[in-house]
């Protein structure tokens, strides 16, 4: 783009025409025609990962001046190659998108071979950009891979990507250590991968005496979180044998995320979570989980609960002899580990984690 074509798109941008400063005539252009350059010159700008092109342009954006130049450093960080780049079009007058697909280094670190297409919707008024908003098709393992590193390198959280998309300092290091968090991700997610063979289908319905199993979903949230908020103390003594979960904060949309991440892991095979229903499905009694073993000598780890009421009938002895049965003869591990029960949380703990 020529020189003279940026200064016209920052002047439209800051209100002024390039007519005012020199002895050229006014545009004859239309607002779309005039919003649609912007909107071109918004993504050439914002994808020169120069701060001083895109600045200018989003003087009037308010907020997404702001979310607009953190993204820019995340995509620079990330080296976001465009691969297809289709013409900026208008939903109104007043609003344009423009789709963008892109290569990028935290998609590639997924190894799904996969190329994500960001859409940016651009607002104007006045010939000017008021708001830009983003979305994207990320897969689902694209948000998988995001929440385990959070859960499992906290310091990358408080670090390179504090304050992630609202007002961080270091966008381009935050991508490229989210990066690496990927590929830990994807090294862990191979680890698992032989947890159970391809021919084996975990059930989706267990019918027993007195109870059922179902996984666990968004379709279980109101009667799991009811559960385990009945019994918050008494779960943190026998379960957790922490303060961290449950507590008395956690809320309702707290639930429905942990319902969404237990099902994207038993959808992908990484773990298996159920809830433990009455035979009519109106209660939660309790839960199982079973998980994949990282200490040597087991295949998989089997944890259980139920609430404080179920606790006091004796039910936790009845659950757990009947899940014993369960794993032993309907699941493919040679050796499973219930911590806690058949194995001392001490002992358990000692045990060293394998290296590979």
């Amino acid at each position: 783009m020529s020189q003279n074509f940026y200064l016209r798109v920052i002047l439209l941008s800051t209100g002024l025409s390039l007519g005012a400063c020199s002895n050229e005539p006014q545009s004859t252009k239309t607002d779309v025609e005039e919003n649609q350059m912007l909107a071109e010159a918004f993504i050439d700008a914002f994808y020169s990962f120069d701060p001083e092109q895109l600045a200018p342009l989003l003087a009037a954006a308010g907020e997404s001046k702001a979310q607009m130049l953190y993204y820019q450093g995340w995509a620079e960080g990330g080296e976001y190659q465009i691969v297809e780049r289709k013409a900026c079009a208008g939903e109104t007058p007043d609003k344009i998108t423009c789709p963008i697909t892109v290569q990028d280094n935290p998609v590639l670190a997924l190894e799904t071979g996969f190329f994500v297409t960001d859409t940016f919707s651009i607002s104007f008024s006045d010939r000017k950009i008021v708001q830009v908003e983003t979305s994207s098709n990320d897969q689902p393992i694209y948000y998988e891979a995001r929440d385990w590193v959070k859960k499992e390198m906290p310091e990358i959280m408080a670090g390179p990507c504090k304050g992630f998309f609202a007002g961080g300092k270091t966008p381009a290091d935050c991508a490229r250590a989210m990066t690496e968090g990927y590929k830990q991700f994807m090294i862990a997610k191979k680890r698992v991968s032989a947890f159970i063979p391809d021919t084996f289908e975990p059930p989706v319905l267990v019918e027993a005496d007195g109870f059922k199993l179902r996984p666990l979903g968004p379709d279980l949230v109101d009667i799991d979180y009811q559960a385990y908020m009945s019994s918050i103390e008494h779960l943190q003594k026998t379960f957790t044998r922490n303060t961290s979960w449950p507590r008395a904060d956690l809320t309702a949309e707290d639930a429905l995320l942990d319902m969404q991440t237990e099902q994207a892991r038993f959808q992908n095979r990484a773990s298996f979570a159920y809830a433990v229903l009455t035979p009519d499905g109106s209660r939660e009694r309790g839960c199982v989980y079973v998980y994949p073993s990282a200490k040597p000598g087991y295949d998989a780890v089997i944890r259980l609960w139920v609430t404080q009421r179920e606790y006091d009938a004796g039910f936790d002895a009845l659950l757990f002899q009947w899940v014993q049965t369960w794993i032993e003869t309907e699941w493919p591990f040679s050796s499973a580990a219930f911590p806690g029960r058949t194995i001392d949380w001490g002992e358990w703990e000692s045990l060293p984690d394998r290296t590979s």
